[in-house]
């Protein structure tokens, strides 16, 4: 075993670890993807060995709970679905390094037991980076933390935020759970002085390019860009469900929230609405979704559990969605105008960084009323400004998968 890539997290965290693994593969080295027993049927799809940490009710629990969605019950997630994960994971990077391998781990989460097993094996590793949420700075703050705090103030307060959340990490995460979690593989405990930092990860893989958010002169020296791994799967390819719709009907605005906003019956009236207000179809995808045809005068509405967004977004004429990287790439890569309903998470920054592009702009889809949403859409629709801007950035917006590759194959040297 050569490559071990660990992530726990939705789909869009999933994807392109499973993806680099299948690549890695096909250069002859071998990689295995570590994560939820969820994606193991992905995995196959690619070619890829999944050694499971965790198993996927604990996954359905955790997603389909708004309270992993707060934006005050963060710790919940952490508690309840990641730390779990730690001895197991830990655990299976052991087994390999007992059959005599030395793999390369490539982690997403500098608290997991992928980052304790590479520092107590002495092994290669190299942490990735989805977003540039994911890369603290001062000098330029994610979003919404740069709205929160004045920006004659960041250098006075953004580090003094940040050695709040240090503290806080080691007594409400640290003291309680991970140490005790440590004890029992044999490892020392941490101490505030321990604690492991992005400053600290040996090597950095940022899967974003270097326009969408260029370095502002203080991440760490290590971080290297290649660009976004945008999400084909083997199934990349039409529905004919969805030809024979939008032959139909024309291009509609495409809908897709993610995994945090729970599918109710008034979600699907407010986009019946909006359809009926912007006079645009509408297809839908959602997992908890089947396939249906829903009745709306002229402007019907799609559901679909899923659909390639690389087909999909490329028929479309405006997508709808919640801000995840991997959307935001897929949509950037189509060509196609966007706007975004972001909750938590990477969500926000993602958001304002295409705004600040020029190429969408935001809504918050669960409480703005559908005439405050349409205004917006048909905004971005019929701006010449966007059409141009979303043309710019299509041509820059290239699967980077295999300039991925090429750096982590570099490290095994």
């Amino acid at each position: 075993m050569d490559y071990l890539l660990y992530s726990l997290g939705t789909t869009g965290d999933a994807l392109p670890f499973i993806k680099l693994a299948s690549s890695l593969n096909a250069c002859g080295v071998k990689a295995a993807f570590i994560g939820s027993e969820k994606f193991i049927p992905l995995a196959d799809t690619m070619g890829v060995e999944c050694l499971p940490v965790s198993t996927k009710t604990d996954y359905e629990n955790t997603y389909n709970s708004p309270l992993t969605w707060s934006r005050y019950h963060s710790q919940n997630h952490y508690n309840e679905f990641h730390f779990p994960a730690i001895k197991p994971t830990f655990k299976a990077i052991q087994r390999v390094v007992q059959q005599r391998h030395n793999p390369l781990i490539i982690y997403q989460d500098i608290l997991s037991g992928a980052r304790m097993a590479a520092e107590e094996f002495g092994l290669k590793s190299c942490q990735v980076v989805l977003a540039p949420y994911g890369v603290s700075s001062i000098l330029s703050p994610a979003y919404p933390m740069r709205r929160q705090v004045e920006e004659r103030l960041w250098s006075e307060i953004l580090p003094q935020i940040q050695e709040k959340a240090k503290r806080d990490t080691l007594e409400r995460l640290v003291k309680p759970l991970i140490n005790p979690a440590r004890k029992e593989l044999g490892l020392s405990e941490w101490t505030i002085q321990d604690l492991p930092s992005m400053q600290s990860s040996p090597s950095i893989l940022a899967l974003f390019p270097e326009w969408f958010k260029p370095n502002p002169g203080d991440w760490p020296t290590q971080l290297v860009n290649t660009g976004f791994i945008l999400g084909n799967t083997p199934d990349n390819h039409s529905n004919k469900q969805l030809d024979e719709f939008i032959t139909q009907y024309g291009k509609p605005l495409a809908f897709t929230f993610g995994t945090g906003i729970p599918v109710t019956s008034q979600l699907i009236d407010k986009i019946r609405h909006l359809c009926r207000v912007v006079r645009k179809p509408g297809v839908f995808v959602a997992h908890s979704q089947t396939a249906r045809f829903i009745d709306n005068g002229d402007n019907p509405v799609l559901t679909l559990p899923s659909a390639p967004f690389s087909y999909l977004f490329a028929c479309s004429a405006l997508v709808i969605h919640h801000g995840g990287i991997g959307t935001c790439a897929q949509a950037l890569a189509c060509g196609i105008p966007q706007v975004i309903s972001p909750y938590t998470f990477d969500q926000p920054d993602n958001a304002f960084l295409l705004w600040q592009l020029g190429i969408s702009n935001s809504v918050d889809f669960l409480n703005d009323s559908v005439d405050q949403i349409a205004s917006i859409v048909n905004d971005v629709m019929s701006s010449e400004s966007v059409a141009k801007k979303v043309k710019e950035y299509q041509a820059l917006t290239t699967d980077e998968t295999a300039a991925s590759v090429k750096f982590l194959l570099s490290l095994q040297g």
